[in-house]
């Protein structure tokens, strides 16, 4: 069995997008998992990872960090439904990883800083605040989340221009069926879905539908997740 360790808030909520990541890509390849929550404080839990940070997963003898690492582990120890079925499928997940990484969770980080530390456990309060506080130039993350939304919600928007694109003419950011691109930015719909009620897209984007095809995936599993 693989036991995936999982950021956890206030109210047992999940928000991670790097642990959804691992979470859509586990599900894909029809993999059974356990979760252990971890907070931002309980780092000696995946100490013997040597890792910082999650997801962080445990496979048999083997553990694996990082969710683009975690990713290949698994086609290479499960090869059954691959994430990536070609070296093109590798290197176009990979792109769409960096995008998200940088350019999605970078313009939507602003627009929910407030509610992520409003969301996080009471034990992790300082964490948060000294490690987001140093990055943003402030620990007023809730006069930060409303400056930046002034205008931020359009720019975020604009940000998803390339996936929308390509929404106008297939289902899924990978093709016909969803693959790892689709886990990416699924990953970061689901930490703002799951940490703030903020609302992102209008309904007639082609990236909300899509959006509602991805909390339906694997018998809902997005769905059921608590949502802010």
């Amino acid at each position: 069995m693989i036991l995936l360790y999982d950021l956890v808030f206030q109210d047992d909520r999940r928000p991670s997008p790097y642990c959804w990541r691992t979470k859509f890509a586990l599900a894909h390849k029809g993999l059974k998992w356990t979760e252990e929550p971890t907070g931002f404080t309980e780092k000696h839990k995946i100490a013997f990872a040597g890792s910082q940070t999650v997801p962080v997963i445990t496979d048999g003898e083997k553990s694996v960090k990082d969710s683009w690492a975690i990713a290949l582990h698994l086609d290479r120890a499960h090869p059954g439904n691959p994430l990536f079925e070609s070296e093109t499928a590798r290197v176009h997940g990979r792109f769409v990883a960096n995008w998200v990484d940088t350019s999605v969770q970078g313009t939507l980080f602003p627009l929910i800083v407030g509610d992520l530390y409003d969301r996080v456990r009471p034990a992790d309060h300082d964490y948060f605040r000294e490690s987001r506080g140093k990055r943003l130039g402030t620990a007023d993350f809730q006069g930060f989340q409303a400056k930046a939304r002034e205008k931020g919600v359009a720019a975020f928007r604009a940000v998803l221009e390339p996936a929308r694109r390509l929404l106008k003419e297939q289902l899924f950011l990978a093709g016909a069926q969803p693959g790892y691109p689709d886990y990416a930015l699924a990953g970061a719909f689901m930490w703002s879905r799951i940490a703030s009620p903020l609302t992102l897209l209008e309904t007639d984007d082609p990236v909300h539908a899509w959006r509602e095809r991805m909390l339906d995936l694997f018998g809902g599993m997005g769905r059921r997740a608590k949502a802010a």
